[in-house]
């Protein structure tokens, strides 16, 4: 009996010994599987160096099996202070980056995460966008490019295909790198281990012109629609040369359509364009009258026609157009305004779908669509930071002959002193001047100015620097607002990143109207600025509540669509007075402190 009891013993014992075992095999097999869920199986290391000596490193990933978010890829941290921005997408997608994240635990490294938000692209790709700094001209007239020789990656990868991409072919290219030299524009290295930590330089000689080191500060792109459609482009840049030998020509992009392209200096004098079209870029090879040293800064002014307006139904329609031209070079800030007709209404992209970077100004008589972009270059339109599709307004051709009908009219009636009279007392408008004047009248209780309180110059830069920072704040609120609606920040996140700009905000809030009474108890014009702010400030924060409510009853159905576009036009100029007072006064409160 205790026999058979020891060996019931033994045989309950081992199998609980068993199921432990079976068990933990399940598990390790499990996040054995998660772990390894996926391959990189090939890498397009491509280095592009652009016309302006800023370098693009894409890095083309082909993975097997499925790819989880989280997705971490970096160069070595000698480049970080390079970078300029990061860009991820595939053919259809861009996915948001988080930038300075580390590689493991692995040191030396400038990572970043790709959020797939749950997609699981088989291909994509990762932009690196950096400076010129990685450019030297020798003085014989050769190029040293500094590149990471290949992609800092988590995994070990099967084949990483490595190209150096110039503007032109080079004539001769030699690259040295810790694990050989090189002595072509490609090169293929098999099995590249994790965390791969290799910069490499190329020495090469490029055919003359093929680069013009130099900062493009700005770009100020407008874009002119008139009554019958025609479409006219001036095209205004900012060039500070970086090039160890004086510049003496830039090649400008245009749009391949592009026709009666004129280029002028910045004193008006007209230059010499050379043009050529190549893979459906026309470049225009521009000519300086003059040498332009090193750290210089000249402006160019280019001139051109595009494919006008297209009548489609009631409207007018743009198709297939880009807000900016396949930039071979990068913009620091880019700036695109589209006026359109008088008497036009923006239609096409809607309003509320328009980036936090586009701004609607609806005058009196004329919409102008203004869109701005920094660090940009052909290598947005890759990624889908920047759209191509259709521009639409509606426009009754009777606007035509608006002006010289008014002026007809005016002049046949000028004689009539009642209606003379009444056009001067139609057409004054309240200002802010005039409200504040009326409210300085009347005593404001524990303001009273005080003649021998002066404001200090260090005082007013201290308001107009809170106040700036405290708009600058709302205007990343509202960028954040803008790209949690577009699904493009997770809520988690994003609730944590808006409840510390609110609280900034807050803060900023109660640092100024502690200076606000400084302003209202010094002597001189500064309690009337503070009342004028005030009442800005009233009219802003009343017209964008009241088009957030009318693009909640338009949502709904609940008001007509000729009414929407009437009442938020009539808003939005009320919202666009107080804005350009605010902005007015600010700058007026600047002067004094120079």
């Amino acid at each position: 009996m205790n026999l058979l009891k020891q060996a019931a013993g033994y045989l309950l014992t081992a199998v609980f010994i068993l199921l432990i075992v079976l068990s933990t095999g399940s598990v390790l097999r499990e996040v054995s599987a998660q772990i390894g869920s996926y391959n990189i199986t090939q890498v397009d290391h491509k280095v592009q160096v652009m016309n302006s000596g800023n370098v693009a490193i894409l890095d083309t990933i082909h993975v097997s099996g499925q790819i989880p978010d989280g997705f971490r890829i970096g160069l070595p941290y000698q480049y970080s202070a390079d970078v300029l921005k990061v860009l991820a997408y595939d053919e259809k997608h861009a996915y948001n980056i988080k930038l300075g994240v580390p590689l493991d635990d692995h040191n030396g490294f400038y990572g970043v995460e790709v959020n797939f938000e749950g997609k699981t692209p088989a291909v994509f790709t990762v932009t690196f966008m950096l400076t010129n700094r990685l450019v030297t001209e020798t003085e014989s007239g050769s190029y040293i490019i500094d590149f990471p020789a290949y992609p800092s990656l988590t995994q070990n990868v099967k084949t990483c295909n490595v190209d150096i991409i110039f503007p032109n072919s080079p004539t001769a290219i030699t690259i040295n790198k810790a694990d050989g030299t090189e002595t072509g524009v490609s090169y293929v290295k098999t099995d590249l281990p994790a965390y791969s930590y290799l910069t490499a330089q190329a020495s090469t000689i490029l055919p003359f012109g093929t680069l013009q080191i130099a900062t493009i500060n700005s770009l100020n792109h407008q874009i002119t629609i008139d009554a019958t459609g025609i479409v006219t482009a001036e095209d205004t840049y900012h060039i500070t040369s970086n090039s160890a030998t004086s510049l003496s020509a830039f090649v400008l992009s245009l749009p391949p359509e592009a026709t009666g392209v004129a280029v002028k200096d910045q004193s008006g004098e007209p230059l010499s364009a050379k043009l050529t079209e190549n893979s459906g870029i026309l470049a225009a090879s521009v000519v300086f009258g003059s040498f332009i040293g090193q750290g210089q800064t000249t402006s160019l002014t280019i001139q051109y026609n595009l494919p006008g307006a297209v009548l489609q139904n009631a409207d007018y329609v743009l198709g297939n157009f880009k807000i900016f031209p396949d930039l071979l070079y990068l913009v620091e800030q880019a700036t695109a305004v589209f006026s359109f007709p008088e008497g036009a209404t923006f239609i096409l992209p809607a309003v509320t779908s328009l980036d936090v970077s586009a701004t609607l100004t609806r005058n009196t008589f004329q919409d102008i669509l203004t869109i701005e972009a920094e660090n940009m270059s052909y290598i947005d339109y890759l990624a889908h930071q920047q759209s191509t599709g259709e521009l639409a307004y509606n426009y009754n051709p009777v606007w035509i002959s608006f002006r010289p009908t008014f002026w007809a009219t005016f002049a046949s009636l000028i004689g009539c002193i009642g209606i003379a009279v009444y056009r001067i007392h139609k057409s004054r408008e309240e200002t802010y001047e005039n409200r504040a004047e009326r409210i300085a009248a009347v005593s404001q209780p524990g303001y009273e100015a005080n003649p021998d309180q002066q404001m200090t110059a260090e005082s007013i830069k201290d308001f107009v620097d809170t106040y700036e920072a405290k708009r600058q704040l709302k205007a990343e609120l509202r960028s954040l607002d803008a790209k949690a609606q577009k699904g493009k920040i997770q809520r988690q996140q994003y609730k944590v990143q808006k409840k510390t700009i609110e609280t900034r905000i807050e803060g900023l809030t109660r640092n100024i109207e502690r200076k606000k009474g400084l302003f209202r108890g010094a002597s001189g014009i500064y309690p009337d600025l503070i009342i004028q702010i005030e009442l800005a400030e009233a009219d802003l924060a009343e017209s964008d509540k009241n088009m957030e409510n009318l693009e909640i009853l338009y949502g709904k159905g609940e008001i007509a669509r000729e009414s929407y576009k009437q009442t938020i036009g009539d808003y939005q100029k009320i919202h666009d007075k107080a804005e350009a007072a605010i902005k007015g006064i600010l700058l007026k409160l600047r002067e004094k402190t120079r």
